[in-house]
């Protein structure tokens, strides 16, 4: 049997917080960036020291996802950036 209106709990608030999709492809970037170098510097390990020299496709498969994905995401914020400047009405001037 339903509870009557009166007894009724409240709405929980979502327990997840809502970031600003802007914030979320900061960070993904930042991320994206931190394994483009972190695979720089283990190519230049691997190169330095000839124990290595088997496993620079560790590093470099690391740089060149990682690469990709910042020149794809990157492409992505462009084209939405341009589309929105193109669809803003211009603005017109103050007092009219």
């Amino acid at each position: 049997m339903p509870l009557p209106p009166s007894q009724l709990k409240p709405p929980r608030k979502s327990l997840i917080f809502r970031l600003h999709p802007a914030v979320g492809v900061n960070l993904a970037l930042f991320a994206l960036g931190a394994s483009l170098a972190f695979g720089l510097i283990g190519l230049s390990v691997a190169r330095g020291q000839e124990a290595f020299h088997g496993y620079a496709w560790v590093p470099r498969l690391l740089v060149i996802a990682s690469g990709g994905l910042i020149l794809t995401t990157a492409a992505r914020i462009l084209r939405r950036r341009i589309s929105r400047k193109l669809r803003r009405p211009l603005l017109s001037p103050p007092g009219v």
